[in-house]
């Protein structure tokens, strides 16, 4: 039980962060879009991946890991089709300077973005879970 409660709430964290860092998400105003995202990104972290993974690992080995990137981008966007208030749009990143370290502006398109958003909940994710693992 412990173990689903702490994944739960990695999977909150982990979406929250990416949620901060990226304005271009949008869940809308009802709560229970909030509910239904983070059980699908549950639901697919818990469930779905490790299935998917382990049928594709012999690819995912022959291609180092690229098949699970792929994966994931392909299941946040199986969410945007099937949650109706979950939506990510194109990204303009205007730049940062942090500490003499210039980061260009950038923009991304949707798809790009929904890489961006799949990679971050990912890396997110795995960090969370070697800390409190």
């Amino acid at each position: 039980m412990r173990h689903y409660l702490k994944s739960v709430l990695i999977t909150i964290a982990a979406f929250y962060i990416t949620y901060t860092l990226i304005p271009a998400i949008s869940v809308g105003q009802d709560p229970k879009n909030w509910l239904l995202v983070l059980g699908g990104l549950w639901i697919i972290s818990q469930v779905v991946s490790p299935i998917f993974s382990l049928v594709l690992l012999p690819v995912n080995i022959l291609t180092f890991g690229l098949v699970s990137f792929l994966l994931n981008i392909a299941f946040v966007f199986a969410l945007l089709n099937f949650l109706p208030g979950f939506s990510v749009s194109a990204y303009n990143f205007a730049g940062a300077q942090v500490q003499g370290v210039i980061f260009p502006p950038i923009f991304l398109n949707q798809i790009a973005t929904i890489a961006l958003v799949a990679t971050l909940i990912t890396i997110l994710q795995k960090l969370f879970h070697i800390i409190f693992e």
